[in-house]
Parts: structure tokens; C-alpha cells; sequence
């Protein structure tokens, strides 16, 4: 007999949506792309693209507040006021009154702002879904909610891919971040919709005072922690300079950029409906590791572009961002149900965000470091066998390196049933 559905819950499907068209542009390659034509280096690019997980530091200051104001209220106050600076950024293009530099310096300054809010209300998002699904549905749900977020990131950068063919004008830019505001302005709509959780007395337990340090290391916990802490390190900036590579490389305008990314959800969307089934049958752990492997491979095939093993073909672009689409997918809703697995009742929203905030600090310092080292390597290049070693093709070797000793780390996970 199928499990009945929670009622209202695709109401978060269709928040997942919009958000998700907002969120990949205004933090996604639409941004990065704009960055880099107002002259951004690696480094700032990749101080962009920290951001979103270094906010979600404020997460811990910001638990003791969701009994005062609950799940959807909390929620409902950040994502509002975030989405006021993105109209900010809107703006920016046509300040035709600025140079580079100042429209770069206000850029970051909208970003900075927007994500210190984003970083305030994720803070009970978590709590908020773990709460509202039963255990039972928690799988079926997550499969379904990444199709919604990897069809509104889809519909995200076709969208932005078709108003930028050609020579992009400052205007341009301007409309398709304006694209992104409305579409974070109905996401509220939906938020409202989402039924609140009555959970005063579970708010209230959690927000008791919890040794942080019997959290930290509560075993599952955490070696889930240092896991996605290596994960986030290896992935968390491949998506940033994998599109800049392909920005500097001849050959690769604006909108083809943006279409190529685009197949990475592609791929996500393909291989979301077997998921779920796979998860019930063989378990997260197998799950994750394939996933892994995949991600070795396709880390693997940027690095022979880079090193100038294999020309840099639009075709060999499609089947990496594919395959990079698959393992993502993969990875992220086996690790969200171990997730969710993981975090005991008693202190939950602290386990939450005491999880969130570490492996945000570590998914917001890669991209960080990568831009810099990116910068320092600047136009070292030397020459072994077929192999070209330049800051890319390095970035890439390293990379899969660390993806290797990530793949070992999954053995030492342990689900409920472990």
C-alpha cells in the first residue's frame, strides 16, 4: 500500500523551485560570470562564492530564537529581507557612473548583506523539514524535492543562457538578476503555505543549554562531520572554477557557458527518480561511495582538459557536467537521509547547526583558498611527458587526490542500522 503524503508538503517542492531559480543566479554562474567581466580575480571570485557557507556560522547564535518566534515566522522574516538585496545587485550593472572596481566593491557588499540574512534563516529550515516529515516519507521526499531545486536551477541558467547569446550588455545582467528577485519575492508565497510545526516543546528542549563538546564528539556524528568536511573541501569549489576555466578558455561565450552548466542538472534530474529506490535497497553508504568514484572520474577528465591530454571540446564539457550532475545528485540525498539519521532527538537544532556551521566553514574556506592559491600558481606552467602543469591542471590533480581520501572515509559512517 503506498504511504500517504504530509499534507502541504509540496508546498516545499514548490519553494525549492523558485528559490532554487533565484539562488543559481544570484549566487550561482550568472554571478561568478558578471564578477569576472567587472574584472574579478580568482580570489574575489572565490570570496563570492564563500559567502553563503561561511554565514551559516550565525546558526549558532541564532538557535536560542526559533522558540520565540518558531519555524515558519523565522524563516519567513530572513528569506524576506535577503531578498531585498537582491534587487540591490540588480542595480549594480546599470550604474553606469561606477568603474569595475566600485561596481566589484558593491557587488560583494550586496552578497555580503544578503547572506548574512540567508545565514540567519537557514537556521530553522533543517529543524523545520526534519520535524514536519515522518522518518517513513523522509527518502521520497528528499528525491522529490531535489527535482524541484535541480528544475529551477535548469530553468535558472537556460533562461539567463538565452537572454545572454552573444555580446552581453550591462542591461542584460541587470535583467536576469532581476529575474532571480522575483522569483525569491513568490518563494515567500509559498513559505506561508508550508504548515508550522507545534513543536514548542521540542523547540524548547533543544534550546536548553548542550555540552558542545559531548555533541561534537557523539561518534556518528562525528564522523559524519570530518566526512562532508573532506567532501566540501574537494566539490565545494569545483563548480566555481570549472566555470572560469571554461571563461578563459577561446571558444567559450557567456550563454554556451551557462548551457553547458546547465547539463549537470540535466544529469541530477535523469538520475533522481532511481534514487530513492537505490537508497532503500542498498543503504546510504554505497550510495555516497559510488557517488564518490563518479566524481574521481569526472575530476579525472578536467584535469586531462587542463593538462592538454584531450582537447577542450564542448562534447567532452556536456559529459563531464553530466556525470557531475548524476554524482552530485547521488551524493547529496544519501548524505542528507544519513543526515537526518544521525542527529538525535534531545539538542537537534543544536546538532543541526553545530553540523551546518562546521562543514560550512570548511565549504566556505575552499573556494577561498583555491581562488588564492589559483592566483599565486598565476602563470606557472611546466611541461612532463603530454602533461601540462598550469594552475588549472594543478588544481585539478590535487583535487582528485583529495577525493580519493575522502572515498576511504565513507567505511567509517555508520547508519542506524550499522
Amino acid at each position: 500500500m503506498k504511504k500517504p503524503i504530509t499534507p502541504g508538503v509540496f508546498n516545499i517542492h514548490w519553494f525549492s523551485l523558485l528559490n532554487a531559480v533565484s539562488f543559481q543566479i544570484i549566487l550561482g554562474a550568472p554571478i561568478i560570470l558578471y564578477a569576472k567581466s567587472i574584472g574579478a580575480t580568482s580570489t574575489a571570485v572565490g570570496i563570492l562564492a564563500a559567502f553563503t557557507p561561511l554565514m551559516t556560522v550565525l546558526q549558532l547564535p541564532a538557535a536560542k530564537w526559533l522558540p520565540v518566534y518558531g519555524y515558519q515566522r523565522f524563516v519567513l522574516m530572513g528569506w524576506g529581507l535577503r531578498t531585498i538585496f537582491i534587487f540591490a545587485v540588480a542595480a549594480v550593472p546599470l550604474l553606469s557612473f561606477l568603474n569595475d572596481v566600485a561596481k566589484l566593491v558593491f557587488l560583494v557588499a550586496a552578497l555580503f548583506v544578503f547572506n548574512f540574512l540567508r545565514g540567519i534563516a537557514s537556521t530553522a529550515w533543517m529543524p523545520w523539514i526534519a520535524a514536519l516529515i515522518p522518518e517513513e516519507e523522509k527518502a521520497r521526499f528528499l528525491s522529490r524535492d531535489q527535482i524541484f531545486m535541480f528544475c529551477g536551477s535548469l530553468i535558472a541558467l537556460l533562461f539567463s543562457a538565452l537572454l545572454m547569446a552573444g555580446d552581453v550588455a550591462s542591461s542584460e545582467y541587470s535583467l536576469v538578476f532581476l529575474v532571480s528577485a522575483l522569483a525569491g519575492t513568490a518563494a515567500l508565497y509559498f513559505i506561508k503555505r508550508i504548515p508550522d510545526v507545534c513543536g514548542s516543546e521540542q523547540m524548547r528542549k533543544s534550546s536548553e543549554p548542550v555540552p558542545w563538546r559531548k555533541i561534537l564528539f557523539y561518534p556518528p556524528f562525528f564522523s559524519l562531520l570530518v566526512f562532508n568536511l573532506l567532501f566540501v573541501i574537494v566539490v565545494g569549489s569545483l563548480g566555481v572554477f570549472t566555470i572560469e576555466y571554461l571563461h578563459e578558455w577561446p571558444g567559450f561565450s557567456v550563454s554556451q557557458v551557462l548551457y553547458l552548466s546547465g547539463l549537470s542538472f540535466i544529469g541530477a534530474l535523469v538520475s533522481l527518480p532511481f534514487l530513492g529506490k537505490l537508497l532503500d535497497r542498498f543503504g546510504c553508504k554505497p550510495i555516497l561511495a559510488a557517488a564518490l568514484i563518479l566524481f574521481g572520474a569526472v575530476i579525472g577528465g578536467w584535469f586531462l582538459l587542463a593538462a592538454g591530454v584531450i582537447p577542450c571540446q564542448k562534447r567532452v564539457v556536456c559529459l563531464l557536467n553530466f556525470a557531475s550532475g548524476v554524482a552530485g545528485a547521488a551524493f547529496n540525498i544519501a548524505n542528507a537521509r544519513i543526515i537526518f539519521a544521525t542527529m538525535p532527538q534531545m539538542g537537534r537544532n543544536h546538532f543541526f547547526a553545530l553540523f551546518t556551521v562546521i562543514s560550512s566553514l570548511g565549504l566556505g574556506a575552499a573556494p577561498v583558498v583555491w581562488g588564492i592559491s589559483l592566483d599565486f600558481i598565476g602563470t606557472y606552467e611546466a611541461v612532463t611527458g603530454s602533461l601540462h602543469w598550469k594552475r588549472h591542471s594543478i588544481y585539478f590533480a590535487v583535487l582528485f587526490l583529495l577525493n580519493l581520501f575522502t572515498l576511504l572515509q565513507v567505511s567509517r559512517l555508520r547508519e542506524l542500522h550499522d
